[in-house]
């Protein structure tokens, strides 16, 4: 009997819904017929394989095998040859499961949410959501920085699309060329950076000896001159080169505004972006290049900077919101500012652990929106909506379940992964980094603010009184719209217990099990390996606070916040109350609703930039382009007539210039022949 190695099928990983999008594409264009659902089939079938096969892969992973292997060479050149490879180790392991299973669960709930609306379009829609998967399952696994590259872009065009599913509408056209546009202005500090990694290392492998990461932890030790510069000066300037198209993409400060706008598309779509793909995809490759990143204490440090500030000025933007995806789409820029703030901080497994539990919350509360809206007959502002507990109870519990993980209280999976988060900031920051304890102030803030914008968005949503017409008689909820926010709501409470640190430090025991995990990579992929590079060479040194006292401060904040958006908006009328308070603090709240204009700047310096451009690009095109082509055209003409006026259709006068010509070539001959 032959046994499957897993590892042969990792390529099915993200073949199989790349197949889906054909299927799904050719078939939607030209024998609709033949596929049940609209699409939705081919892609269910294709994540569900997915799933199966990254599943099978955790056993062989956590008994410490992996796999690196280069599958195509499309070019050698030489520098460096670039190629197709596949990388499986427990962070590519990890990401592939939360990557095909939140893909899985937005398939599903898209049955309920796009086909029972009798929307449009529905075969792009499944073409897109399954190339969304395709692209984002390939980025996992790519074992170079190149192919990395590649599959990012294709994760930022398959987002354009989904945005902008509904484009016979305004505004989600905009929010989708506003997307591409912001995550590009950033992707090209990436691309450059990806060059500078193939010519200054000479490869752009992720893993082995000769990875770039190791190449360049060899030439700092050596003390090598790298094209003129230290070698860690050239770390710091590619680091901080691929952290463009990170920030960009991961929507952190200050290329964070399109993912607000981004809410203009299908919310299964805003689920998936938010959970699983595109944001994450940044946050993934600082933790699959950690390596290289733990070389730079000046790169680290701008990562945690912009990682806390981020956290804290998305949450407050959130406090303010109407609108119901809003509030979470603040809620991803924040959260995912808390991850950038773990690795920039030097806490690689907490990074990862939060990344884990917000793919599952954060998946979970898009997908209660989501229901939510249907309820409400599509309209989403949270001021009119009320008293929907007692209607909805399914929905309401998986999005308490939801908001508590989100919030970081206990015992919920938020609340392990956010508090290590801090832990890890104030431990190195307490160990000699003030940067990182600025970092850590700001994330303790935003968990303050977090408590009271979510709680904010669950009282006016589901508890008091009915605001609406829509609220009093809400659309009733399937089946396929419940079923994922079971699945998540049960993974929101349970998922902490992968790495229940203070708990481990109150019994005495350990509880981390996903430090462990992170332990059984390749001996230059463990989170092991990448402390004793932060000691070596970022001088980062812990300070072992206790993380007990840790927990219990952050979730003391988490509830102080909760229980002010408790009194604000558990009355009555709550938007009396939320008047009041916004009449109060007009300036400030006036501040927020406008985002700090960011909008308003970004829109000024690209406005500046694209007039000037256009002078410069104008008096080039008039002096130079129209003005050769209008010069050509001119001889042209001068020399058309001149030769117009030699075709005379005089036989003598064409055998007289046949014969001048014939002398002028004996002459040439003669003279360069040397007959005179």
């Amino acid at each position: 009997m032959v046994i499957l190695n897993p590892f042969d099928l990792i390529a099915a990983i993200p073949l199989l819904p790349l197949m889906a999008f054909l299927i799904t594409l050719f078939a939607g264009q030209f024998t609709p017929s033949l596929l049940p659902k609209r699409g939705a089939i081919p892609g269910i079938l294709a994540l569900s394989g997915s799933l199966l096969i990254s599943l099978s892969l955790i056993l062989p992973v956590y008994s410490g095998d992996s796999f690196n292997k280069s599958a195509y060479l499309w070019a050698k050149w030489e520098v460096s040859d670039l190629h197709f490879g596949f990388l499986i180790d427990p962070l590519s392991a990890l990401m592939l499961v939360i990557v095909s299973l939140i893909s899985l669960l937005v398939f599903i709930h898209s049955l309920g949410y796009m086909n029972d609306q009798n929307e449009q379009g529905l075969f792009r829609y499944y073409a897109g959501l399954s190339l969304f998967s395709f692209s984002m399952l390939s980025f996992v696994i790519s074992d170079n920085l190149l192919m990395s590259f590649i599959f990012f872009e294709l994760i930022g065009f398959c987002s354009w699309i989904l945005i902008g599913f509904w484009f016979r509408e305004d505004a989600p056209p905009r929010a989708a060329t506003k997307a591409f546009l912001v995550t590009r202005f950033g992707d090209y500090f990436f691309l450059i950076g990806v060059v500078a990694v193939l010519v200054i290392f000479g490869t752009a492998n992720f893993a082995g000896p000769n990875s770039f990461p190791v190449l360049a932890k060899s030439a700092i030790l050596l003390g090598q001159n790298l094209h003129g510069l230290n070698p860690q000066t050239w770390v710091t300037i590619i680091g901080l080169l691929i952290l463009g198209g990170v920030v960009g993409k991961s929507a952190q400060f200050p290329l964070h505004t399109w993912l607000p706008d981004a809410m203009e598309g299908p919310t299964p779509v805003s689920a998936l972006i938010h959970a699983a793909t595109m944001v994450a995809a940044g946050v993934y490759l600082v933790a699959r290049i950690y390596g290289f990143y733990a070389l730079s204490p000046t790169t680290l440090a701008v990562i945690a900077l912009i990682g806390g500030l981020t956290a804290l000025l998305a949450a407050t933007m959130a406090t303010v919101k109407h609108e119901l995806k809003q509030v979470l789409a603040y809620s991803t820029i924040s959260q995912y500012g808390y991850i950038m703030l773990s690795l920039g901080a030097g806490g690689y497994v907490a990074g990862i652990f939060h990344l884990t539990t917000h793919a599952i919350f954060k998946a979970l509360l898009f997908l209660g929106a989501g229901a939510v809206i249907i309820a409400m007959h599509h309209d989403g502002d949270m001021w009119n909506m009320g008293g929907l507990r007692e209607k909805l109870p399914i929905t309401y519990w998986s999005f308490v379940f939801g908001s508590l993980a989100l919030a970081g209280i206990f015992p919920f999976a938020g609340f392990w992964s956010k508090d290590e988060v801090l832990l890890e900031a104030l431990n190195y920051g307490l160990g000699g980094s003030p940067i990182l304890l600025l970092g850590y102030v700001f994330g303790l803030m935003a968990v303050f603010v977090t408590g009271f914008y979510t709680f904010r968005m669950v009282s006016l949503t589901f508890h008091g009184s009915p605001r609406s017409k829509a609220a009093k008689d809400p659309h009733s909820i399937r089946w396929n719209i419940k079923l994922p926010l079971v699945v998540l709501g049960i993974l929101s409470l349970v998922a902490g217990a992968i790495n229940m640190v203070p708990l481990g430090d109150f019994l005495g025991s350990d509880i981390s099990y996903l430090h462990h995990w992170l332990d059984t990579a390749p001996l230059d992929l463990t989170a092991h390996h990448y402390h004793e590079l932060l000691e070596s060479f970022s001088g980062y040194h812990s300070a072992h606070f206790s993380s007990i006292i840790s927990a219990i401060l952050s979730l003391t904040i988490a509830l102080s916040g909760m229980a002010l958006a408790w009194k604000i908006y558990e009355s009555p009328n709550p938007t009396e109350s939320g008047t009041i308070y916004s009449t109060r603090f007009n300036t400030i709240y006036h501040i927020l609703t406008h985002n700090y204009y960011q909008d308003d700047y970004q829109l000024m310096i690209a406005n500046l930039i694209r007039n000037k451009f256009a002078t410069v690009a104008n008096l080039f095109d008039q002096k130079y382009v129209d003005g050769l082509i209008n010069k050509i055209s001119s001889t042209s003409l001068s020399v058309s007539n001149v030769i117009r006026k030699i075709q005379t259709g005089v036989v003598t006068n064409y055998v007289f210039f046949l014969s001048l010509g014939l002398l002028l070539i004996l002459f040439v001959f003669a003279v360069w022949g040397g007959w005179f």
